[in-house]
């Protein structure tokens, strides 16, 4: 087996483990109910904000230091956080062991920019696009052991605490098989060659010029990715899209809770089933759209404009809903649309810029994302304190408005071509 594959297989091993987090789809279950007890409102408001704050924070911290570090420690450092977690699920019960832990989650999110981009630094760049999709595939077959697994034993008579301990292991065994990851020998931008010029042997460069020479780097690459206006409009839309990405992720689940205190039903306690089902579903809408040639550049503005419009009407729907069927239904359907027009936004901007700089720019667009995610959570947690049908409400305006802003760009296109064409035909008639 080639030596890039081994390492490719291995790491995808990593991150299936990882993601086999059977407690996360009934997260919000076992902290309302017992031994946990916490109100709704207690976990929207004053427990899942702080993981929020903790991500912007810590993000700028991670993603800088990741590549000096040579992505294999903040690998471990994930495995190390999230087995701090789930042990503080276990074992504590107050609100600020719940909100400390949130700071730890919060650490554990930023840290997964090490696994997507450890991979770049250790193969070619001839295997960029193969080893991308690899290591996506790992993420969503994680996702789908973990839902697979949290229905089983939960339609099995198992309790969501339980669920906590599975939860603890499958980490554990990421932890293990972090330290086992072949080391990265160089760093892709805190990496300057100074050769002796007589002995033609390399020369150690001091720390303190790596930093300057990497960080130079970075500003280069950052410069020269966003002075193409088709990067911003891709990433601009990658960005806020996120945004309510993550929002929708963290407050789904009680949307879900009031749907069933409003109108008690049957049929609600198939969070992992969903899980599962959203993410095959969207593991399937990526694939068809990385594979649908079609020219982004003419149609992406389109594209987006309809593809956000579609999503406010799902979460306006989402909203209003009194069956936790349709809910669950809705929530799988805007999942299969963000999924298949990120990987479209993924790869255009991939396509556009220097190879060795998507981890930055992927670093950058999350850290919008959650900065915008951040204001959000005061604006509609915090100040208005909404509660969840609201809150999706207003997620539902906000694509509304990102649909609007591509809309009016549509629109000014369309004019342009028309006055250029207008043009064109009174230059031909004279």
């Amino acid at each position: 087996m080639e030596m890039w594959l081994k390492i490719t297989l291995m790491l995808c091993v990593y991150g299936v483990l990882k993601e086999t987090r059977p407690s996360e789809p009934f997260i919000t279950k076992y902290l309302i109910n017992p031994p946990m007890n916490f109100t709704t409102d207690q976990v929207s408001q004053d427990i899942y904000p702080v993981s929020i704050y903790s991500m912007l924070i810590l993000c700028v911290v991670i993603f800088l230091i990741t590549d000096l570090v040579r992505y294999k420690p903040i690998i471990i450092l994930l495995s190390t956080s999230a087995m701090s977690v789930y042990l503080m699920l276990i074992f504590g019960r107050s609100l600020i062991v719940m909100q400390i832990l949130e700071v730890l989650y919060g650490l554990f999110s930023v840290c997964e920019v090490a696994y997507y981009t450890y991979i770049y630094a250790k193969v070619d760049k001839s295997h960029y696009q193969e080893v991308t999709g690899y290591t996506r595939a790992a993420y969503l077959v994680g996702r789908a052991v973990s839902g697979i697994i949290s229905q089983t034993l939960v339609s099995s008579g198992f309790s969501y605490y339980s669920l906590n301990i599975v939860t603890f292991v499958a980490l554990t065994l990421s932890g293990i098989w972090a330290l086992f990851l072949p080391p990265v020998e160089s760093s892709i931008y805190f990496n300057p060659v100074n050769v002796d010029m007589e002995t033609g042997k390399r020369i150690k460069t001091p720390f303190g010029e790596k930093l300057v020479y990497g960080f130079k780097q970075l500003w280069k690459d950052f410069v020269s990715a966003f002075k193409s206006f088709y990067v911003v409009k891709w990433a601009f839309w990658w960005a806020l899209a996120t945004c309510c990405y993550y929002q929708i992720l963290q407050y789904v689940q009680p949307l879900w809770e009031q749907i069933l205190e409003d109108n008690p039903q049957s049929g609600g306690n198939l969070n992992g089933a969903v899980e599962t089902a959203y993410t095959l579903i969207s593991a399937g809408g990526a694939y068809g759209f990385g594979k649908l040639q079609a020219d982004w550049a003419k149609h992406g503005e389109l594209v987006l404009c309809l593809g956000s419009l579609l999503i406010a009407g799902i979460l306006f729907v989402m909203s209003r809903t009194s069956s936790i069927i349709f809910a669950y239904g809705t929530y799988i359907l805007y999942a299969l649309i963000y999924n298949s027009m990120m990987t479209i936004s993924n790869s255009e901007v991939a396509k556009t810029i220097n190879p060795d700089s998507y981890g930055l720019i992927f670093g950058f667009t999350t850290f919008i994302a959650l900065l915008m995610q951040s204001l959000l959570t005061i604006i509609v947690i915090e100040d208005l304190n909404l509660d969840p049908k609201t809150q999706f409400l207003v997620y539902g305006g906000y694509f509304a408005v990102l649909s609007a802003v591509f809309a009016v760009k549509c629109i000014i296109d369309l004019i342009r071509k028309h006055s250029r064409n207008s043009a064109n035909l009174i230059l031909e008639s004279r």
